[in-house]
């Protein structure tokens, strides 16, 4: 696999100052940069204070970028190619029982990975249909070829919330019958053929099935679920957990989880003294509602249209 670098000139971390002013970053504690990409979140922390970093990234190409923040700050910082849902296991192995900083999350995927054709991730370019994230696994290639008609209908549906699902399944297993769908142009063009284009609205129409397949190919959801269950075992009194999310699926499984481990599920709990809250939850929510990029931001980076930024507190042993 070729992980050429020639666009990641191209990056901008999303919501970056907000991200950092959330995390709450002081000196002498110990963060994690739970999604490295090209460094900006990880370089703002190790400048913001005298705290120390473990950054982990699944994406060979980032280690450049990794290898020239150890030059720089040393023992501060250490970088490991592991994915964010093993965290439990990455702490364990460096033999730290908690972060008392906090963790920083950016769930988009980044314009390293999008504006490479060579990684299949976006319908503009023509390159292999791939889309992972890491070096192996199977590719969305792999999966429009396994899966089944109804199979694939359900992927599109529950994880790209596409309504016309059902036809471009249909059309896919029709196509992938007569020639060989291997890139993301023949793709593409195959769900823009079985979706009827909508002139209201600015989305490409294959936004949503390639969508589905990349979370897919990546077990992104479930990899989520796994870290919100370990991460808040592993946070001391006034550490943080910051998330960054980019569509509807990641922001209702964090939205859900702050509010549980918040006492914000039930009308009955929000109402209940902070002392009380404290005694019962281990949490608290930093901001009620998510923080979105401001139009400033979006003018520069229209890729961060879609973010919400959501943070909670470790208030409680």
């Amino acid at each position: 696999m070729n992980f050429n670098t020639e666009f990641n000139n191209k990056h901008k971390s999303v919501m970056l100052k907000e991200a950092i002013n959330f995390l709450n970053v002081r000196d002498d504690l110990y963060y994690i940069d739970a999604t490295f990409g090209r460094g900006g979140y990880s370089k703002e922390i190790l400048k913001k204070a005298n705290s120390n970093l473990i950054s982990l990234d699944i994406d060979p190409s980032v280690t450049s970028f990794a290898k020239d923040l150890k030059d720089k700050y040393g023992k501060r910082f250490s970088f490991i190619k592991e994915n964010f849902k093993n965290i439990k296991k990455i702490l364990k192995d460096k033999k730290i029982n908690t972060i008392n900083g906090g963790i920083v999350l950016d769930l988009g995927v980044s314009s390293m990975q999008i504006d490479n054709p060579n990684r299949g991730f976006s319908f503009m370019k023509d390159g292999p249909l791939d889309m992972r994230m890491s070096d192996f696994g199977i590719t969305a290639q792999d999966i429009i070829y396994s899966l089944s008609e109804k199979e694939l209908s359900n992927t599109i549906w529950t994880y790209g919330e596409e309504k016309s699902s059902r036809a471009i399944a249909r059309l896919i297993v029709k196509e992938r019958s007569l020639y060989k769908i291997d890139s993301t142009f023949k793709l593409a063009d195959i769900v823009k053929k079985a979706k009827k284009f909508n002139k209201k609205t600015k989305i490409h129409p294959a936004t949503k099935t390639f969508q589905a397949l990349r979370i897919l190919v990546n077990n992104e959801l479930k990899s989520l679920n796994d870290f919100l269950k370990d991460s808040k075992n592993l946070l001391a009194p006034g550490a943080r957990i910051v998330i960054v999310t980019f569509h509807s699926l990641e922001d209702r499984i964090v939205k859900f989880f702050f509010n549980k481990i918040s006492g914000e599920l039930s009308n009955a709990n929000r109402h209940l003294p902070n002392e009380i809250k404290k005694k019962i939850y281990k949490f608290k929510k930093i901001n009620k509602k998510p923080i979105v990029p401001k139009q400033e931001e979006i003018k520069i980076n229209i890729r961060s249209r879609s973010a919400k930024l959501r943070a909670v507190e470790r208030i409680a042993g």
